[in-house]
């Protein structure tokens, strides 16, 4: 049996390979299925310790770690680790390999433009999207002020690549979380949460910082328009102005959207302000599937 720590709990997790790699999951509680999608770089499963157990009270939780990410081996091509088509594809395969049928999605920052991506390509599997402050950065190329918050990520990032690429993953990861969300956010992570984060560094060191590296699978706008699944927009409004810009964008073209925001919240909100998000996802959930 395998075990995996989140938070103060032991989890039973389980590989499936329904591609050409492993995909760990863990799960939790009965009824509709709510799929957790993390995000890109040092992240995986584990970000949705303050998730799991509350919305497993009503659902069947699944959280996953995308491929490459831990506890899955690290060791094979990562070209793909930064494409959204491979990513939507693997998630689709995952939710057709354990019999999910249609399932609400949750993805959040790069998650969230890969379950946008899902929705586009297989709009079948999808319940609904909970989306939580996607990049979409070929969105914020066009949007005013946009292409130069793309140079100054960039600037932040190239730092922590070279960091790790020279084998100091705590200074890399320390660089790039800081340099994405604000001083110091690093350093005031809890333990658990700066663990996950070293234990993904490695794929710092293959972020992209060309802005054509980044935008050639975002769904375009007309795309975004055709995705007919309720769906739940949540920033925060202390989040990183890039991620405030594309959300505001993104609500204009999806036909039906709610949108909410979690005040005093950045960019890690369902870490930071935990009840205050899963309040608003449940109750977008709940009524959805007539729990009340």
């Amino acid at each position: 049996m395998q075990m995996l720590t989140i938070g103060d709990r032991q989890y039973k997790f389980h590989h499936i390979q329904p591609g050409n790699v492993p995909l760990a999951y863990i799960e939790r509680g009965h009824g509709a299925p709510v799929v957790f999608v993390h995000g890109s770089g040092p992240t995986d499963l584990r970000t949705w310790e303050r998730q799991i157990e509350p919305f497993a009270v009503h659902f069947r939780a699944i959280a996953y770690s995308q491929r490459y990410h831990y506890p899955n081996p690290t060791t094979g091509d990562l070209a793909g680790i930064t494409s959204t088509r491979t990513h939507a594809r693997d998630l689709a395969d995952l939710i057709t390999a354990l019999g999910l049928g249609r399932v609400h999605l949750v993805g959040f920052s790069f998650g969230a433009d890969i379950v946008l991506r899902l929705a586009v390509d297989y709009p079948d599997l999808v319940r609904t999207l909970t989306i939580i402050e996607p990049p979409l950065r070929s969105w914020l190329a066009t949007l005013p002020g946009g292409a130069e918050l793309l140079t100054q990520r960039a600037a932040a990032i190239l730092p922590a690549k070279r960091a790790v690429q020279n084998g100091n993953l705590e200074q890399g990861a320390r660089l790039f979380i800081d340099g994405m969300m604000g001083r110091d956010v690093f350093d005031g992570l809890s333990p658990s949460a700066r663990q996950r984060i070293l234990d993904n560094a490695h794929l710092i060191g293959v972020e992209p910082t060309e802005i054509d590296a980044m935008n050639a699978e975002d769904i375009t706008r007309d795309e975004a328009a055709t995705i007919r699944a309720p769906a739940l927009l949540l920033t925060g409004d202390k989040s990183p102005p890039m991620f405030l810009l594309v959300s505001q964008e993104l609500a204009r073209y999806l036909p039906n959207v709610e949108q909410a925001q979690i005040q005093g919240a950045s960019h890690l909100l369902h870490v930071t302000h935990s009840q205050e998000y899963n309040a608003i996802v449940l109750r977008f959930l709940k009524k959805l599937e007539g729990l009340g």
